[in-house]
Protein backbone atom coordinates (compact mmCIF):
# COMPACT_ATOMS: atom_id res chain seq x y z
CA UNK A 1 0.00 0.00 0.00
CA UNK A 2 1.91 3.29 -1.18
CA UNK A 3 1.60 6.66 0.30
CA UNK A 4 -1.25 8.17 -1.75
CA UNK A 5 -3.63 5.51 -1.30
CA UNK A 6 -2.98 5.45 2.84
CA UNK A 7 -3.68 9.03 2.94
CA UNK A 8 -7.03 8.66 0.66
CA UNK A 9 -7.90 5.83 2.95
CA UNK A 10 -7.90 7.55 5.83
CA UNK A 11 -9.39 10.97 4.70
CA UNK A 12 -12.17 8.57 2.59
CA UNK A 13 -15.25 9.51 5.58
CA UNK A 14 -16.68 6.17 4.21
CA UNK A 15 -13.70 3.66 4.56
CA UNK A 16 -15.14 0.84 7.15
CA UNK A 17 -13.05 0.46 10.43
CA UNK A 18 -10.98 -2.57 8.80
CA UNK A 19 -9.68 -0.55 5.68
CA UNK A 20 -8.52 2.38 8.39
CA UNK A 21 -6.99 -0.19 10.37
CA UNK A 22 -5.18 -1.75 7.07
CA UNK A 23 -3.98 1.67 5.81
CA UNK A 24 -2.01 2.22 9.30
CA UNK A 25 -0.73 -0.53 9.89
CA UNK A 26 0.84 -0.43 6.24
CA UNK A 27 1.81 3.19 7.05
CA UNK A 28 3.64 1.42 10.42
CA UNK A 29 5.22 -1.07 8.64
CA UNK A 30 6.08 1.62 5.74
CA UNK A 31 7.79 3.97 7.88
CA UNK A 32 10.06 1.41 10.08
CA UNK A 33 11.19 -0.26 7.25
CA UNK A 34 12.49 3.48 5.64
CA UNK A 35 12.93 4.86 9.71
CA UNK A 36 14.49 2.05 11.26
CA UNK A 37 12.26 2.52 14.65
CA UNK A 38 9.88 0.21 14.62
CA UNK A 39 6.35 0.16 17.21
CA UNK A 40 6.80 -0.55 20.86
CA UNK A 41 4.87 -0.06 23.21
CA UNK A 42 7.57 0.37 25.39
CA UNK A 43 5.94 -0.82 28.95
CA UNK A 44 9.28 -1.00 30.58
CA UNK A 45 9.20 2.10 32.60
CA UNK A 46 10.89 5.17 31.85
CA UNK A 47 13.27 3.28 29.01
CA UNK A 48 14.93 5.49 26.59
CA UNK A 49 12.32 8.46 27.70
CA UNK A 50 13.50 12.04 28.08
CA UNK A 51 12.63 13.90 31.64
CA UNK A 52 11.82 17.23 31.00
CA UNK A 53 11.16 19.69 33.47
CA UNK A 54 7.44 20.00 32.45
CA UNK A 55 6.83 15.81 31.33
CA UNK A 56 8.00 13.08 29.91
CA UNK A 57 8.74 12.82 26.37
CA UNK A 58 7.89 9.29 25.78
CA UNK A 59 10.70 7.36 23.72
CA UNK A 60 10.82 6.98 19.24
CA UNK A 61 9.35 3.52 19.65
CA UNK A 62 6.29 4.40 21.83
CA UNK A 63 5.61 7.75 19.92
CA UNK A 64 5.65 4.93 16.44
CA UNK A 65 3.53 2.71 18.49
CA UNK A 66 0.66 5.55 18.82
CA UNK A 67 0.18 5.41 14.88
CA UNK A 68 -1.58 1.87 15.85
CA UNK A 69 -4.43 3.73 18.13
CA UNK A 70 -6.64 3.64 14.85
CA UNK A 71 -9.33 5.97 15.97
CA UNK A 72 -6.85 8.44 17.57
CA UNK A 73 -4.92 8.82 14.53
CA UNK A 74 -7.48 8.84 11.99
CA UNK A 75 -9.41 11.76 13.80
CA UNK A 76 -6.04 13.50 14.17
CA UNK A 77 -5.18 13.15 10.67
CA UNK A 78 -8.69 14.16 9.29
CA UNK A 79 -8.75 17.34 12.10
CA UNK A 80 -5.64 18.54 10.70
CA UNK A 81 -6.47 18.12 7.00
CA UNK A 82 -9.65 20.48 7.66
CA UNK A 83 -7.94 23.02 9.59
CA UNK A 84 -5.18 23.25 6.50
CA UNK A 85 -7.80 23.46 4.32
CA UNK A 86 -9.43 26.25 6.32
CA UNK A 87 -6.59 28.21 7.23
CA UNK A 88 -5.40 28.01 2.84
CA UNK A 89 -8.92 30.24 2.87
CA UNK A 90 -8.18 32.19 5.09
CA UNK A 91 -4.22 32.78 4.50
CA UNK A 92 -4.10 32.99 1.15
CA UNK A 93 -1.25 34.98 0.11
CA UNK A 94 1.53 33.22 1.57
CA UNK A 95 2.55 29.64 2.29
CA UNK A 96 0.92 28.09 5.60
CA UNK A 97 3.56 28.55 8.52
CA UNK A 98 3.21 24.78 10.96
CA UNK A 99 4.80 23.58 13.31
CA UNK A 100 4.90 20.17 14.91
CA UNK A 101 5.92 19.47 17.85
CA UNK A 102 6.49 16.34 19.38
CA UNK A 103 6.73 15.05 16.08
CA UNK A 104 7.72 10.93 16.62
CA UNK A 105 9.58 9.55 13.87
CA UNK A 106 7.12 9.01 11.83
CA UNK A 107 5.55 12.73 11.75
CA UNK A 108 2.22 10.89 11.94
CA UNK A 109 -0.11 13.52 12.23
CA UNK A 110 0.82 15.27 8.93
CA UNK A 111 3.55 13.43 6.67
CA UNK A 112 0.63 11.49 5.24
CA UNK A 113 -1.25 14.70 3.76
CA UNK A 114 1.48 15.84 2.21
CA UNK A 115 0.55 14.10 -0.94
CA UNK A 116 -2.67 16.27 -0.85
CA UNK A 117 -0.44 19.24 -1.14
CA UNK A 118 2.49 20.96 -3.85
CA UNK A 119 5.96 21.78 -2.75
CA UNK A 120 5.67 25.81 -1.81
CA UNK A 121 2.42 25.65 -0.28
CA UNK A 122 3.30 24.69 3.43
CA UNK A 123 6.51 26.05 5.52
CA UNK A 124 6.75 23.16 7.77
CA UNK A 125 8.66 22.67 10.71
CA UNK A 126 9.32 19.45 12.69
CA UNK A 127 9.72 19.66 16.28
CA UNK A 128 11.26 17.04 19.05
CA UNK A 129 13.08 16.22 21.65
CA UNK A 130 14.98 12.86 20.23
CA UNK A 131 17.17 13.25 17.43
CA UNK A 132 16.47 10.17 17.02
CA UNK A 133 12.84 10.37 15.58
CA UNK A 134 14.40 13.09 13.74
CA UNK A 135 16.57 11.30 12.13
CA UNK A 136 14.12 8.56 11.01
CA UNK A 137 11.93 11.72 9.38
CA UNK A 138 14.74 12.97 7.37
CA UNK A 139 14.93 9.35 5.68
CA UNK A 140 11.13 9.09 5.36
CA UNK A 141 10.66 12.74 3.51
CA UNK A 142 14.05 11.53 1.21
CA UNK A 143 12.41 8.18 0.31
CA UNK A 144 8.81 8.40 -0.05
CA UNK A 145 9.92 11.96 -2.34
CA UNK A 146 8.89 14.39 -0.61
CA UNK A 147 12.47 16.27 -0.47
CA UNK A 148 11.01 18.79 -2.68
CA UNK A 149 8.92 20.51 0.31
CA UNK A 150 9.37 22.91 2.22
CA UNK A 151 10.34 20.46 5.82
CA UNK A 152 12.80 21.54 8.49
CA UNK A 153 13.86 19.81 11.68
CA UNK A 154 14.51 21.09 15.11
CA UNK A 155 15.69 19.05 17.90
CA UNK A 156 14.34 20.81 20.72
CA UNK A 157 12.16 20.94 24.13
CA UNK A 158 8.60 22.33 22.41
CA UNK A 159 8.04 23.48 26.02
CA UNK A 160 10.09 26.39 26.23
CA UNK A 161 10.79 26.76 22.23
CA UNK A 162 10.24 30.00 20.53
CA UNK A 163 9.60 30.10 16.65
CA UNK A 164 11.45 33.20 14.77
CA UNK A 165 7.74 34.12 12.95
CA UNK A 166 4.37 33.58 13.62
CA UNK A 167 2.62 30.23 13.35
CA UNK A 168 -0.42 29.29 11.06
CA UNK A 169 -0.75 26.38 12.66
CA UNK A 170 0.60 23.99 15.84
CA UNK A 171 -0.16 20.55 16.09
CA UNK A 172 1.01 19.13 20.07
CA UNK A 173 0.15 15.54 20.54
CA UNK A 174 2.00 15.03 23.52
CA UNK A 175 -0.34 13.69 26.24
CA UNK A 176 -1.74 10.62 28.09
CA UNK A 177 -5.34 10.27 29.44
CA UNK A 178 -6.46 12.73 31.97
CA UNK A 179 -3.15 15.14 30.85
CA UNK A 180 -0.99 13.04 33.18
CA UNK A 181 2.87 12.19 32.79
CA UNK A 182 3.28 14.17 29.52
CA UNK A 183 3.70 18.22 28.69
CA UNK A 184 0.53 18.72 27.02
CA UNK A 185 -0.49 21.48 29.51
CA UNK A 186 2.84 23.00 28.99
CA UNK A 187 3.83 22.89 25.38
CA UNK A 188 0.23 24.42 24.64
CA UNK A 189 0.99 27.35 27.15
CA UNK A 190 4.46 27.83 25.54
CA UNK A 191 3.35 27.76 22.13
CA UNK A 192 -0.06 28.85 21.35
CA UNK A 193 0.86 32.32 21.95
CA UNK A 194 2.80 31.83 19.15
CA UNK A 195 0.12 31.81 16.88
CA UNK A 196 -0.82 34.58 14.01
CA UNK A 197 -4.75 36.15 15.21
CA UNK A 198 -6.77 33.71 13.28
CA UNK A 199 -4.02 30.41 13.70
CA UNK A 200 -5.02 27.49 14.99
CA UNK A 201 -3.93 25.09 17.41
CA UNK A 202 -4.38 21.56 17.02
CA UNK A 203 -5.95 20.11 19.71
CA UNK A 204 -8.24 23.00 20.28
CA UNK A 205 -9.84 21.93 23.23
CA UNK A 206 -9.33 19.23 26.14
CA UNK A 207 -11.74 18.60 28.97
CA UNK A 208 -11.17 16.34 31.73
CA UNK A 209 -14.16 15.13 34.12
CA UNK A 210 -14.52 13.80 37.29
CA UNK A 211 -17.27 11.18 37.55
CA UNK A 212 -18.03 7.87 39.34
CA UNK A 213 -17.73 4.68 36.81
CA UNK A 214 -17.70 0.83 37.49
CA UNK A 215 -14.45 0.11 35.64
CA UNK A 216 -15.00 -3.36 36.06
CA UNK A 217 -18.01 -3.67 34.59
CA UNK A 218 -16.60 -1.80 31.77
CA UNK A 219 -13.61 -4.29 31.25
CA UNK A 220 -15.79 -7.43 31.08
CA UNK A 221 -18.14 -5.39 28.67
CA UNK A 222 -14.69 -4.79 26.56
CA UNK A 223 -14.81 -8.46 26.12
CA UNK A 224 -18.08 -8.56 24.49
CA UNK A 225 -18.03 -4.87 22.94
CA UNK A 226 -15.92 -2.38 20.42
CA UNK A 227 -14.11 0.27 22.27
CA UNK A 228 -16.42 2.48 20.31
CA UNK A 229 -19.39 0.97 22.02
CA UNK A 230 -18.08 1.28 25.66
CA UNK A 231 -19.32 4.81 26.49
CA UNK A 232 -23.24 3.57 26.11
CA UNK A 233 -22.55 0.31 28.17
CA UNK A 234 -21.08 1.55 31.21
CA UNK A 235 -22.58 3.03 34.03
CA UNK A 236 -21.11 6.30 34.61
CA UNK A 237 -22.21 9.42 36.88
CA UNK A 238 -20.79 12.51 35.55
CA UNK A 239 -19.65 14.84 38.23
CA UNK A 240 -17.67 18.05 37.66
CA UNK A 241 -14.99 19.07 35.53
CA UNK A 242 -11.91 19.48 37.12
CA UNK A 243 -9.65 21.23 34.25
CA UNK A 244 -10.37 22.46 30.42
CA UNK A 245 -7.04 22.89 28.57
CA UNK A 246 -7.61 25.62 25.52
CA UNK A 247 -5.21 27.79 23.86
CA UNK A 248 -6.56 30.26 24.60
CA UNK A 249 -6.28 29.84 28.49
CA UNK A 250 -3.28 27.65 28.83
CA UNK A 251 -0.46 30.26 29.08
CA UNK A 252 -2.78 32.88 31.67
CA UNK A 253 -3.24 29.05 33.95
CA UNK A 254 0.22 28.30 33.89
CA UNK A 255 0.91 31.97 34.94
CA UNK A 256 -1.19 32.02 37.60
CA UNK A 257 -0.72 28.46 39.08
CA UNK A 258 0.11 28.86 43.34
CA UNK A 259 2.79 27.36 45.05
CA UNK A 260 1.58 25.26 47.94
CA UNK A 261 4.37 24.91 51.00
CA UNK A 262 3.32 21.92 52.20
CA UNK A 263 3.80 19.45 48.77
CA UNK A 264 5.95 21.50 47.43
CA UNK A 265 4.37 21.46 44.80
CA UNK A 266 2.72 24.12 41.99
CA UNK A 267 -1.23 23.32 41.14
CA UNK A 268 -3.57 25.20 38.94
CA UNK A 269 -6.92 26.62 40.08
CA UNK A 270 -8.45 23.62 42.08
CA UNK A 271 -11.91 22.44 41.87
CA UNK A 272 -13.64 21.23 44.69
CA UNK A 273 -17.13 18.89 44.40
CA UNK A 274 -19.17 16.40 46.71
CA UNK A 275 -19.50 13.11 46.24
CA UNK A 276 -22.99 11.94 45.79
CA UNK A 277 -25.52 9.76 48.01
CA UNK A 278 -26.38 6.93 45.95
CA UNK A 279 -27.51 3.47 46.31
CA UNK A 280 -24.52 1.31 45.45
CA UNK A 281 -21.63 3.74 45.56
CA UNK A 282 -19.07 1.29 46.80
CA UNK A 283 -19.31 -0.87 43.71
CA UNK A 284 -18.26 2.87 41.65
CA UNK A 285 -14.77 3.76 41.31
CA UNK A 286 -13.84 7.45 40.93
CA UNK A 287 -12.28 8.12 37.84
CA UNK A 288 -11.51 10.62 35.21
CA UNK A 289 -13.04 11.21 31.75
CA UNK A 290 -10.77 12.77 28.65
CA UNK A 291 -13.04 14.59 25.74
CA UNK A 292 -10.79 15.91 23.17
CA UNK A 293 -11.50 18.14 20.46
CA UNK A 294 -9.07 17.91 17.80
CA UNK A 295 -10.59 20.22 15.29
CA UNK A 296 -14.26 21.61 15.11
CA UNK A 297 -16.10 17.95 14.83
CA UNK A 298 -13.11 16.08 14.80
CA UNK A 299 -13.30 14.87 18.31
CA UNK A 300 -12.61 11.87 20.62
CA UNK A 301 -14.66 10.82 23.37
CA UNK A 302 -14.26 8.34 26.25
CA UNK A 303 -13.02 4.44 25.07
CA UNK A 304 -11.95 5.83 21.66
CA UNK A 305 -8.39 5.85 21.86
CA UNK A 306 -5.70 5.09 24.34
CA UNK A 307 -5.75 9.00 25.57
CA UNK A 308 -9.46 8.89 26.42
CA UNK A 309 -9.84 5.93 28.44
CA UNK A 310 -10.67 6.47 31.93
CA UNK A 311 -8.55 7.03 35.09
CA UNK A 312 -9.64 5.34 38.21
CA UNK A 313 -8.57 7.99 41.21
CA UNK A 314 -7.02 5.46 43.45
CA UNK A 315 -6.36 7.97 46.27
CA UNK A 316 -10.29 8.43 46.85
CA UNK A 317 -11.21 4.76 46.54
CA UNK A 318 -13.39 3.93 48.68
CA UNK A 319 -16.38 6.59 48.62
CA UNK A 320 -18.35 7.61 50.96
CA UNK A 321 -21.44 9.65 49.95
CA UNK A 322 -21.48 13.68 51.16
CA UNK A 323 -17.63 14.01 51.13
CA UNK A 324 -16.03 17.06 49.62
CA UNK A 325 -13.08 16.69 47.70
CA UNK A 326 -10.52 19.27 46.32
CA UNK A 327 -8.89 18.57 42.98
CA UNK A 328 -6.10 19.93 41.40
CA UNK A 329 -3.60 19.82 38.46
CA UNK A 330 0.42 19.75 38.76
CA UNK A 331 1.91 20.94 36.71
CA UNK A 332 5.70 20.38 36.69
CA UNK A 333 8.15 17.63 35.65
CA UNK A 334 5.37 14.71 36.02
CA UNK A 335 1.97 16.24 35.29
CA UNK A 336 -0.78 14.75 36.84
CA UNK A 337 -4.34 15.33 39.22
CA UNK A 338 -3.51 15.88 43.07
CA UNK A 339 -6.83 14.87 45.61
CA UNK A 340 -7.53 16.29 49.03
CA UNK A 341 -10.58 14.98 51.38
CA UNK A 342 -12.12 18.08 52.98
CA UNK A 343 -13.11 17.43 56.84
CA UNK A 344 -15.70 20.43 56.55
CA UNK A 345 -17.67 21.88 53.41
CA UNK A 346 -16.02 24.76 52.33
Amino acid sequence: MNIDAICDCILDEGSTPDALRKALNGFASLCADIGGVRPDPSFDAWADDALLASGVAINPQAAAHCVLDYQRSVTYLRGVYAAIGKLQQRFCDAPLEILYAGCGPYATLLLPLLVKFSAGELNIHLLDVHQRSLDSVERLLAQLDFSDHSVHRIQADACDYQHPRELHLVIAETMQKSLEQEPQFAVTANLAPQLLPGGVFIPQKIDITFGLADLQYARKMAQQAGRNDMKNLQRRYHIATVLSLSPETAAHQLQNASYRPVTETWELGSTTLVIPHMEGITQLDPALFTHIVVFEGYCLDDYESEITLPMKCHDLAPLTGGEHVKVSYQPGNYPRFNYELLQHAP
